[in-house]
């Protein structure tokens, strides 16, 4: 069954999302909080025992100047990634999302590992498009992102984990006085001033010091 996200406990679909392995905080309440300038909806599958068995909460924005919207899913979808009939309805719900806000496009960021082939070409016959084939920052996500499982290792262990030219630049990142500490609100000025400068020096997007404040 197809349900739309203004229609339900967002708490349910919330716990729902928290549970789920492909769950991010991105697909959050808590997330569309953080783009009031959006509006939040999303499509939710129901099994036959009434559990959520699929979701896909989209922040949809007008197309300055024009009639349209953008409908964006930020590490959508949260389900059985090989699930195809899974995948087919919740495409189906968000197509009838599209009409409703007039949306020319539904662009999602999937949380997927780059060589899923079935992913990929399930979602190619369910008339989705690969764009972009950088490395980097190209899209609205990184194209990849690098996870470190830390496996109840200690500081010592984790090193020796390391390739020797990573343990190389650690230890001489230490040398050079480098420190790591954790900061609050009064850092958020200083972080969106390095953040500046790093995203006009490598061409990503970047944001101000107060929507970081608005993250915290």
């Amino acid at each position: 069954m197809i349900q739309f996200l203004k229609d339900i406990d967002i708490n349910e679909f919330d716990s729902f999302v928290a549970s789920h392995p492909k769950g991010h905080f991105m697909q959050t309440s808590l997330w569309a909080k953080q783009k009031p300038q959006w509006i939040s909806d999303g499509v939710v599958i129901r099994g036959e025992d009434g559990a959520i068995k699929a979701a896909a909460a989209v922040l949809v924005r007008k197309v300055p100047f024009t009639p349209w919207t953008l409908m964006y899913a930020g590490r959508a979808p949260v389900c059985d990634i090989h699930d195809k009939q899974m995948l087919k309805e919740l495409t189906e719900g968000l197509k009838t999302l599209a009409k409703k806000y007039r949306s020319y496009v539904i662009k999602i960021d999937p949380d997927v590992a780059a060589d899923d082939e079935e992913f990929k070409n399930t979602m190619l016959s369910l008339g989705y498009s690969l764009t972009g084939g950088g490395k980097n920052f190209e899209g609205i996500q990184p194209r990849f992102v690098f996870r470190l499982y830390l496996d109840g290792r200690n500081q010592d262990e984790l090193l020796a984990s390391f390739h020797t030219k990573t343990r190389y630049n650690i230890r001489l990142a230490q040398r050079k006085g480098v420190q790591v500490m954790l900061k609050g609100e009064e850092s958020c000025d200083e972080f969106a001033r390095i953040m500046m400068e790093t995203g006009v020096r490598d061409g990503f997007v970047v944001r101000g010091a107060d929507y970081f404040r608005a993250m915290l």
